[in-house]
């Protein structure tokens, strides 16, 4: 993957692919069109900083791979980089991230909400600005159910209960890419289990909680939930839960934009996600924010671009486009905040994304035919404490 992301890179410095003199920053794609207005205004404001934005891959993990490149090559690549909150760990170990801690004023480090800033951080010092936040959360048909579901329980019982021949009971993201981490993440702490300690790197994939929790994910597979939800990413998903094919959807906030013009719309709700008796709700974290490469060689015009992509009227704007929920506490909408509370960041460590592909391609294993989730969850906390270099 990474030789195709080097010619990518590689394509980006042939004559006519860069403005002369522009600021470099790898984006999603730009399907409303939001960040394109926004670095207008921008530009606008300041005639003498041109910002190019390059439209990479949808996939987070391709991006990662572009980014990694261009740091790897040796070259100056993007001078400013769209940092996802399990990527911050990594690129500042590899040194590839300004430290922007003491750019940052007091009412802003008052402003932003803690967990954001934390996962902006390495050893103590910020690299990386929140833009918006992200949380998992439950959606449901508040015209089919009574009472939201509370515990795993509960939602089974109405999924079984709701669900006919034309939807299913439950919807949620089950295709081997990050999407799947942060759903069993939801599920695992929903028992009361753990990953993975970032202090200690204590690996805890084997214990009963985890097996419990990989369990509960396999047992909806072609009963409340579709044979295919396996192949499932966020869109796939939300679609068909859109279109009044499910009770029940996990996703992020940013659905609760679009269901609003659909179908299904005035018929949606939605709660945190559900848990284990005597055990609490938990989401996991996401959110993506703003860095300064440590490759460029203007460093006060990027900073001038994150301070700006930052602001408080930019993260309105992609709240009401987007349906992005600001990472400023004074601007969380008041129905998210009791999600936004208890979001949990994924293990802040420089080897995250190893870890990670670890328990994707372990679970994903176990979701879809052999071994079974006892086994494979051992071999997935065997292969990490290798990794980690932290036996048992």
């Amino acid at each position: 993957m990474l030789w195709i992301a080097a010619a990518f890179i590689l394509s980006l410095r042939m004559p006519g692919a860069n403005p002369e003199g522009a600021l470099s920053v790898l984006m999603e794609p730009d399907g409303t069109g939001t960040w394109r207005m926004l670095i207008a205004q921008f530009e606008k404001e300041n005639p003498d900083i041109p910002i190019q934005m390059v439209e990479g891959p949808p996939a987070t993990n391709a991006r990662e791979d572009l980014y990694a490149a261009s740091f790897l090559s040796g070259k100056a690549g993007f001078d400013i980089v769209y940092c996802d909150v399990v990527w911050t760990a990594k690129f500042a170990a590899a040194g590839w991230l300004r430290d922007l801690t003491d750019r940052l004023s007091r009412q802003d480090l008052n402003d932003f909400l803690p967990q954001e800033l934390e996962a902006g951080s390495y050893k103590g010092r910020v690299y990386r600005i929140p833009a918006f936040t992200d949380a998992g959360m439950l959606y449901y048909r508040k015209d089919l159910v009574e009472s939201p579901p509370v515990t795993f329980d509960d939602l089974e019982r109405q999924a079984r209960q709701l669900q006919n021949g034309n939807r299913w009971g439950f919807l949620w993201q089950g295709k081997q890419y990050e999407g799947l981490t942060t759903v069993f993440l939801e599920i695992l702490w929903g028992f009361g289990g753990e990953w993975i300690d970032a202090k200690t790197k204590q690996v805890y994939l084997d214990s009963r909680e985890a097996v419990k929790a990989l369990e509960f994910l396999k047992k909806t597979i072609g009963t409340i939930s579709p044979p295919a939800v396996t192949s499932y990413i966020e869109e796939d998903t939300r679609t068909l839960f859109q279109a009044g094919r499910a009770v029940f959807l996990r996703n992020w906030p940013y659905v609760w934009t679009l269901v609003r013009e659909s179908p299904v719309k005035d018929k949606v709700a939605f709660v945190p996600m559900v848990h284990a008796p005597e055990e609490s709700s938990a989401a996991t974290l996401g959110g993506w924010g703003f860095a300064v490469s440590e490759t460029s060689s203007r460093v006060e015009d990027a900073w001038k671009f994150v301070k700006f992509i930052t602001g408080t009227e930019q993260m309105k704007v992609m709240y009401e486009r987007m349906g992005r929920i600001p990472s400023r506490r004074s601007l969380v909408p008041a129905e998210f905040v009791p999600i936004i509370e208890k979001a949990r960041m994924r293990p802040a460590i420089p080897e995250y994304a190893q870890a990670s592909d670890i328990l994707q391609r372990w679970v994903s294993a176990a979701l879809t035919g052999r071994p079974g989730c006892e086994e494979a969850l051992k071999k997935a906390a065997e292969e990490t404490r290798a990794l980690l270099g932290h036996a048992k």
